[in-house]
């Protein structure tokens, strides 16, 4: 399917042309030397299309590279998933971990997070970005190449990798609420050809909220390594462990509704803290993963690859509910979990090769893949509830906590297998017709259930290349999704719900703007509807259909000025649930209008100077099914500017400053059944050295 090229000429091709971007084979990557780009993304490293240019995917994918979240002075998938449109947060505090939405639609924790497009690694450890080249979302439905996964979208989290290059820094961070920490990123190649890469991240700080009284530390270790070991074979493996040790702050339980109206309390002070002092919010996470590239004959290659990801959690849950509007009185209740234990093992064989049948050429991807996912019985402490208050909260002793009840959220097992083919057929130059389908087979075992779905979903898309510039695409896909485990709060909390099928269309123009590129999409989502019912039961009812279109420039526009722009138009509804009060309705932590908007300029005068500034713009939305209680909109702005320069000896020294949230607004960061403050006016520094790069040899695959 691809043809064999030094890993420096795979980027060329991809910029080149749509023709040359689909001749590459699978045992080819994209490898960043750690030198400064622009924002400008040319190649994806997500699903079926890992390894093909932007202009030859036929789905929205937003990719947040490295260059930006420096620029950003980005410390987690919020800051980085923030430029994306149509992305809000749900239920869970942001400081601690972060429960994302896409288009409407829950991104689940366990199935729609990938380590390197592969590896389905776990966000209940919140995942570190100080070793990754770049974030992707991959909007809407995925099951070709990931079988069981929401069509929220696929967040992939890829690595940084040993390039042509040494690489040799250290950095740290300072922030106004006294958080500071440090890393070091040290990228070498060894071998007469440079046949062996090494790039080792590592990583600590002491970490500072905008809550009184919640702080604690994390620290990041990770390895990347790669091993040309024959002409034709080549292996990589990649390793990362992180833990984070804080403190619960504490959540608002969305109000009961009064003569059919739920009335939100006034927005409290982001530093208010309702939970007692030292209530745990402790987790970790392991994520190991191997592969193997083999190059066959002629165009064909093939690849196998496999890994494992672990995450815990210690957590206080901890949520303000029954609260007096006027006087801001109310009762928490308090849930401690300390021994949560999740595990995802994965394994994929495939193969890919150009062939022709007439006049027409096919680029063919075969494979095989499993997922089995495991989430081991949690015992879980019930205290009895503590009078605390929403505005004015009072200090509480972790050991007055008096134990209510104890019960075991039980555990589950799932496994999801499934065989799959994509032929993508070019008529010509300007045209390529994609196919595919996917049989599945999924499991769910439970200590009381054993539930198995056996099925085949199908893709189809077409591409029109306008120019070497520009294309038009549209595409239907089938998902599979499983409706997860009934959240925290719910009466059914953490039983597993049933599987169901999902249906998108989508249609959208790319376009290469001088160094940017410009993307616009129509998408429609019809899925299955789950939420909380009026008995507080999480349940599938009806469907939710998700229609809406989104835009985005990211890169150049002139020299120096960089820019990243995105927005979307969201109409999400209910449908067929059985209930006046809920069709038609809003789906849950939907907002019509959102976007972004950040640039920066560099100065023709002063090279080494950069400026820039944002504003992030969510639109009012419902926090509950029957559009009850109204979130507000809001948009907060930032501002910052970095400075670099060079010693003699060469090592380069880079400052950067950064505030977000300028104006300090206060607002409501999460929807749905616990709601959560956003936080105030941050500020953080940041300095980077930068010791002098070596280039290394890097021996041919051609």
């Amino acid at each position: 399917m691809y043809r064999l090229s030094t890993m420096a000429a795979v980027a060329t091709a991809a910029i080149a042309s749509p023709a040359m971007a689909q001749e590459r084979r699978l045992d080819e990557e994209i490898v960043v030397t750690g030198q400064r780009d622009g924002y400008s993304v040319d190649v994806v490293q997500v699903g079926a299309f890992r390894n093909r240019g932007v202009l030859d995917t036929p789905t929205t994918i937003n990719v947040v590279p490295r260059s930006l979240l420096d620029d950003q002075g980005a410390q987690g998938l919020d800051d980085a998933l923030r430029n994306t449109p149509g992305v809000t947060q749900q239920t869970t505090s942001p400081f601690n971990t972060n429960t994302f939405v896409a288009r409407g639609i829950a991104v689940d924790a366990q199935t729609n997070y990938r380590l390197n497009g592969g590896l389905p690694i776990i966000n209940f450890a919140p995942m570190p970005i100080e070793n990754k080249e770049r974030v992707e979302l991959l909007k809407g439905a995925s099951a070709l190449y990931y079988g069981f996964a929401n069509p929220s979208g696929i967040i992939n989290l890829v690595t940084k990798r040993a390039g042509a290059q040494d690489v040799t820094a250290a950095y740290g961070i300072v922030d106004a609420q006294g958080g500071f920490g440090g890393g070091v990123d040290i990228g070498r190649r060894f071998g007469s050809d440079g046949q062996v890469g090494v790039r080792i991240n590592a990583f600590g700080a002491k970490t500072e909220s905008t809550t009184d009284g919640v702080s604690g530390n994390r620290q990041m270790v990770s390895g990347a390594f790669d091993w040309q070991a024959r002409e034709r074979l080549s292996f990589r493996v990649d390793a990362e462990y992180y833990r984070r040790e804080g403190e619960e702050p504490g959540g608002v339980s969305l109000p009961a509704a009064v003569r059919g109206t739920i009335t939100l309390p006034n927005i409290p002070s982001p530093s208010n803290r309702y939970a007692p002092a030292g209530a745990p919010f402790k987790t970790e996470g392991l994520n190991l993963t191997a592969r193997a590239d083999y190059a066959l004959a002629g165009t064909w290659s093939a690849r196998i690859e496999g890994g494992i990801s672990n995450a815990h959690r210690d957590r206080l849950i901890v949520a303000l509910g029954s609260v007096n509007l006027a006087t801001g009185a109310g009762r928490l209740t308090l849930t401690r979990t300390p021994d949560q234990f999740w595990q995802n093992r994965y394994v994929r064989a495939e193969i890919g090769g150009k062939l022709e049948t007439g006049q027409l050429q096919h680029d063919l991807l075969l494979g095989v893949s499993r997922t089995r996912q495991y989430r081991r019985d949690q015992p879980q402490t019930r205290y009895a509830p503590i009078a605390q208050n929403l505005y004015d909260p009072v200090t509480i002793d972790l050991s007055s906590l008096a134990p209510a009840s104890r019960t075991v959220l039980g555990g589950n097992t799932v496994t999801d297998s499934g065989a799959y083919v994509m032929d993508v057929i070019s008529l010509g130059s300007r045209f390529d017709l994609i196919g595919g389908a996917r049989a599945v087979e999924y499991r769910t075992r439970t200590a009381s259930q054993d539930y198995t779905l056996r099925t085949v979903t199908p893709t189809v898309a077409g591409i029109l290349h306008l120019t070497s510039a520009s294309s038009l695409y549209s595409s239907y896909i089938q998902g599979l999704e499983s409706a997860g485990l009934a959240p925290d709060g719910t009466t059914n909390a953490g039983e597993t719900l049933p599987a169901a099928r999902s249906r998108q269309w989508e249609a959208g123009v790319r376009m290469k703007l001088l160094g940017a590129m410009a993307s616009l999409s129509w998408f429609n989502i019809d899925r299955a509807l789950s939420y909380a019912n009026a008995d507080n039961l999480f349940v599938v009812d009806g469907r939710a259909v998700h229609r809406g279109v989104e835009g985005s420039l990211l890169g150049a526009l002139g020299h120096g000025f960089e820019v990243a722009l995105s927005g979307q138009y969201l109409n999400a509804k209910q449908r067929e649930t059985g209930s006046a009060t809920l069709n038609g309705k809003r789906v849950v932590n939907t907002p019509e209008w959102s976007g972004s908007a950040f640039v920066q300029y560099r100065l023709p005068a002063i090279d080494r100077l950069a400026i820039n500034a944002g504003a992030y713009y969510i639109g009012s939305r419902y926090a509950d099914a029957a559009n009850l209680a109204v979130l507000p909109g809001f948009v907060t702005y930032s501002l910052g500017g970095s400075y670099r320069f060079t010693l003699k000896s060469g090592t380069s020294l880079t400052f950067r400053l950064n505030g977000d949230n300028l104006t300090n607004k206060r607002y409501w960061a999460t929807g749905g059944n616990t709601l959560n403050v956003g936080a105030s006016r941050t500020v953080r520094a940041s300095l980077t050295i930068d010791l002098p790069s070596q280039p290394q040899q890097v021996r041919s695959r051609s």
